[in-house]
């Protein structure tokens, strides 16, 4: 009758399955820090300019 069945052992997980769960942390504390660092905004920035501040002008209409 001959040989029905080989056993083999499967083959080791990749490299992909052995490491799912680190590159997945890696990946999401990397993104909350670039995050947190732009919502906090850098020195480096745009600054607020400073408003005017209020002078008295004289009106040179004429006078009656």
């Amino acid at each position: 009758m001959g040989v029905k069945y080989v056993i083999v052992e499967p083959d080791p997980p990749g490299w992909w399955a052995r490491n799912k769960l680190k590159t997945v942390v890696v990946l999401a504390v990397v993104a909350v820090a670039y995050l947190n660092g732009r919502e906090n905004g850098s020195a480096s920035g745009p600054q607020p300019r400073p408003t005017p501040s209020p002078s008295a002008s004289v009106s040179r209409s004429a006078a009656p």
